[in-house]
């Protein structure tokens, strides 16, 4: 909508200015443009939305995620998940009776997924369940003689945990066929689903449930605590069918499907960090650890090898992404706090941040020294030199040293993380440029070993790639520029640009509002950098969750690990068996095919 447009429908004159601002025109010098801007409107006409990633970066690390430990997600903590799911289809697709469409899946397990929910807590099991928010407010401790098997255990969707967290994996693991051209619903392949379905079947066959209430609106608390016993999650290990099967669809050394080759990797690396851990805590954190710097903290080096050495590079590279994310995304964050409590025009703000900083003690704090601590005339190259000439060159490969001082990235990561101090730009700046820096560095050496395609331009489709932000440095460098300018560059052109480009996409691919701040004041004909900014809603710095928790709990459901008492991990035997053959693995070349020979059989419609 142009200027001319707007006088001639007076009626759309501004009430609430967009955050947007449309980049200049290209054009000849002899045609003259009015200066472009966004529209506005006189009422809101999209439904305002307060989701997470405002930047549009974390989703390819969720990307980067799913590539190379497909079948498992944040919500798929608990091994017999996957067998219980096939179970579930299988007995649908049996059932002559029911409606056989996707839609009718999805209402005909309703059933089955609110007994295993009355199952999990009844028993009083730790380690997630979906469905227990809905689940509980039935429940109600178990003071119930009754209970109904009608109700829905996500408010967000009618197909449940299967729909929201599991059909993906469940693809992705060769036990079900999604629904394609010639299927109404998702089907169970075989014989890896098949034998699954067949194998929790078997588990549960004795129970009250479902020798006589399968088809029941509503079971006794006497029903649901007798199916406890061998149908909860925790219930995998004493029944051996079931878990050798879901052992065997985890680690699977019998196919080249892409992701049965990748998940065995990544599974076969975690297995391998415990093994080499010494019984040392293994927390997220400490995970992390030893995914970026090849050591668990100041104790001792991990040592990948053989087959390990390809799984160990990549999920390094993801924990560098996740250091970039995070020092990205505590600026703008700052800048979403500060203009929360008070709207500033860009230019004040700008003015204000460069006022703030005290370089020298910021070079004090982190051990290294700055030949000039102006913001105005430091410059970009002689920063990033600084910061290089301070980091022992041992530290630049893999190691205890990288925990010799308190400049590396798991040190500042964990203080922009610490919500005391999301208002400070000394940290939330200075610190995040500090970890730009060590993330710039730490990549030179790593450029072209496996993984580093994550962090192209080509694989992050416009999601802040690494690349370009190493190009804009070496930039940067070469050009002499100023921190000031620096600074100025990453507010201007990095981050509010790219938001305002991801409000754009998500207003025209899902009708939503995602905007984090608007302007004020705008003038009518005048420049946007003259109106205030205000914060809509305020974010923080963060990582995307990992999904190796998950793999963890799936492990100790298998009876692969055993947890120690200081948050650390052993093997046991079948693990250390496990590990030893995918060492002496020939690693198949990866297919390309979605799914392989396997799985091209399936157990479809039922006859009749």
């Amino acid at each position: 909508m142009n200027e001319s447009s707007l006088s001639a429908i007076p009626s759309l004159l501004a009430i609430r200015p967009s955050p947007f601002v449309l980049l200049p025109i290209m054009t000849s010098p002899e045609i003259a443009l009015p200066q472009p801007f966004d529209p506005h409107w006189t009422e809101i006409a999209f439904a305002t939305s307060r989701g997470r990633d405002a930047l549009g970066i974390e989703t390819l690390s969720e990307s980067l995620l799913a590539d190379m430990l497909p079948g498992i997600n944040n919500q798929t903590l608990r091994a017999r998940y996957y067998s219980f799911w096939a179970w579930a289809l299988r007995d649908f697709i049996k059932d002559k009776n029911a409606r056989h469409t996707q839609q009718g899946f999805y209402e005909w397990m309703r059933s089955r997924e609110d007994m295993l929910i009355f199952a999990y807590l009844s028993h009083g099991c730790a380690g997630g369940a979906a469905g227990t928010c809905r689940g509980r407010e039935i429940w109600q401790n178990g003071k119930r003689d009754v209970y109904p098997l009608t109700w829905r255990s996500m408010k967000s969707t009618r197909g449940g945990a299967y729909a929201l967290y599991y059909r993906g994996p469940l693809a992705e693991m060769n036990i079900i066929l999604p629904e394609g051209e010639d299927r109404r619903h998702d089907a169970l392949a075989k014989p890896m689903g098949v034998e699954l379905a067949d194998a929790y079947a078997e588990a549960v066959a004795g129970t009250l449930y479902v020798r006589k209430y399968l088809q029941a609106t509503q079971v006794t608390r006497e029903i649901i605590e007798d199916f406890t016993e061998n149908g909860c999650f925790c219930q995998v290990s004493r029944h051996e069918r079931e878990r050798k099967a879901l052992i065997h669809v985890f680690f699977r050394f019998d196919t080249p499907d892409a992701n049965a080759v990748r998940r065995l990797a990544s599974l076969s690396l975690f297995l391998d960090i415990i093994h080499q851990s010494q019984g040392q805590p293994l927390a997220q954190d400490e995970f992390r650890d030893v995914f970026y710097f090849w050591s668990y903290s100041a104790s001792h080096p991990y040592r990948p090898e053989g087959n390990l050495l390809e799984a160990a590079q990549r999920w390094r590279i993801f924990q560098l992404r996740q250091w970039f994310v995070l020092a990205i995304e505590a600026p703008w964050a700052y800048f979403l706090r500060r203009i929360e409590i008070e709207p500033m025009t860009e230019e004040d703000f700008l003015a204000e941040l460069l006022d703030w900083p005290d370089l020298d003690a910021l070079a004090g704090v982190l051990n290294f020294t700055l030949p000039d601590a102006n913001v105005h005339t430091l410059t970009v190259a002689d920063f990033y030199a600084a910061i290089r000439d301070a980091i022992p060159a041992a530290s630049q490969e893999t190691g205890p040293l990288n925990f010799a001082n308190d400049l590396n990235e798991r040190h500042l990561g964990n203080i922009l993380r610490h919500k005391k101090n999301y208002y400070d730009p000394q940290i939330m700046l200075g610190y995040a440029l500090v970890m730009l820096v060590l993330t710039y560095w730490r990549a030179q050496s790593w450029v072209d070993q496996p993984g580093w395609e994550f962090l192209t331009d080509k694989y992050a489709l416009g999601r802040m790639p690494m690349e370009s932000y190493m190009r804009h440095v070496d930039r940067a460098i070469d050009e002499q520029w100023s921190i000031a300018r620096w600074v100025q560059w990453l507010y201007q052109r990095y981050l509010w640009q790219q938001h305002r480009r991801v409000v754009l996409q998500k207003l025209a691919n899902s009708g939503k509002d995602t905007s984090r701040f608007e302007y004020l004041d705008l003038p009518e004909h005048g420049d946007f950098r003259l109106a205030r900014m205000r914060a809509i809603a305020p974010d923080q710095p963060k990582m995307n969750a990992p999904r190796f928790p998950s793999a963890l709990s799936i492990f100790t459901d298998l009876v692969l690990i055993e947890p120690l008492s200081n948050r650390g991990y052993r093997l046991l035997a079948e693990a250390e068996s496990l590990l030893d053959q995918f060492k002496r693995y020939q690693v198949p070349a990866i297919s390309r095919e979605l799914f392989d020979e396997t799985a091209s059989d399936s157990e479809g419609f039922p006859s009749g």
